[in-house]
């Protein structure tokens, strides 16, 4: 699908693309997301510069990601999406700078694309460039990864709470079914928390790229403004991010921690047991020994003062356990 972004009186209006007719030619945003060949042509032919692939955008070099070609200038980041569901993805969007427009090619919907063509359907500057739109989604990224990781950073301290509370009212239920959602809610986190560190890690190649003045091409006074700001922005949710990826690694090595002390407690129980029931296993393997000569078999009360002997035989070393602390 093409949609053409074309200025109109205070803002600018949206134009889904017929593959029989040409592209607007006073176009300042063309979106192209999950292009066919067929539209991929189309766009190639109403502004001559090459439109890349699915397979040459998903490329991890960064000369293949941050290249000018034709006199146009191509970034290809990867986006943070789908943070709200089960598989949160950075997925590759490119960003293609051509004179006065702005190019977008992606197989995913980021929810700043939405939120930027919203908003400029409503309202934009007079005489908005395809720069100025690119800043704005830019910035609209940034933000939304903020969002995000600001989100993260409150479940992961009430995750914190709930592997640490030790509480008796707190512990109740299976402590094995409490400890296995406990590990699926932390590889849940830190699945989006790896998205988004890739995707501010490409951000911050993207924003010095596009600062930079490359191969005869810069931007204007005021986007530099706005890319060095982006810059220390994502600079610091880059650290951030490393802060709670740390954070969630270390309530990993403590929830197995607790699992083990768990199973050791278990492997504890059934160590004493062993111990407590040894004493009276011994004595009644004696006395069911098949010898023709025991003289307690023939006692009156030879069964009573065996049984009572397993008893406290039994007692006496749980209370020995009990008194040095270890049970």
């Amino acid at each position: 699908m093409i949609v053409s972004y074309i200025p109109a009186p205070g803002r600018l209006h949206a134009e889904q693309a017929d593959l029989r007719q040409p592209l607007p030619p006073d176009a300042v945003w063309v979106d192209l997301l999950s292009p066919t060949p067929e539209e991929d042509a189309l766009v190639e032919k109403a502004t001559g510069i090459g439109i890349p692939t699915r397979e040459e955008m998903v490329e991890i070099e960064q000369s293949s990601r941050l290249y000018i070609e034709n006199g146009a200038r191509y970034m290809t980041a990867s986006l943070l999406s789908r943070a709200s569901d089960e598989s949160p993805e950075a997925a590759a969007v490119t960003f293609i700078l051509a004179g006065k427009r702005l190019i977008t090619v992606r197989y995913t919907e980021p929810r700043a694309f939405q939120a930027v063509s919203t908003h400029l359907a409503r309202a934009c500057p007079a005489g908005i460039s395809g720069e100025m739109i690119l800043i704005e989604i830019l910035e609209a990224v940034i933000d939304r990864s903020a969002d995000m990781l600001e989100q993260i950073g409150l479940e992961v301290d009430q995750l914190s709470r709930r592997v640490f509370d030790q509480k008796p009212e707190k512990k109740g239920g299976n402590s094995s079914q409490r400890h296995r959602e406990i590990l699926s809610e932390i590889g849940r986190k830190e699945r989006l928390v790896s998205a988004t560190r890739e995707s501010l890690a490409s951000l911050q190649r993207l924003v010095s790229f596009l600062g930079a003045d490359t191969g005869g091409l810069s931007v204007t006074k005021e986007s530099k403004a706005s890319v060095k700001s982006m810059s220390r922005d994502v600079s610091g949710l880059s650290d951030y991010a490393a802060f709670i990826s740390g954070k969630l690694q270390f309530m990993l090595d403590a929830t197995i921690g607790l699992v083990g002390l768990e199973q050791n407690n278990i492997i504890k129980i059934f160590a004493v047991l062993s111990v407590v029931l040894m004493p009276p296993t011994l004595i009644a393997s004696i006395y069911g020994m098949n010898f023709a000569h025991m003289p307690e078999l023939q006692w009156t009360y030879s069964y009573p003062i065996t049984v009572t002997g397993m008893i406290l035989s039994g007692i006496l070393p749980y209370v020995f356990f009990k008194w040095r602390g270890w049970l």
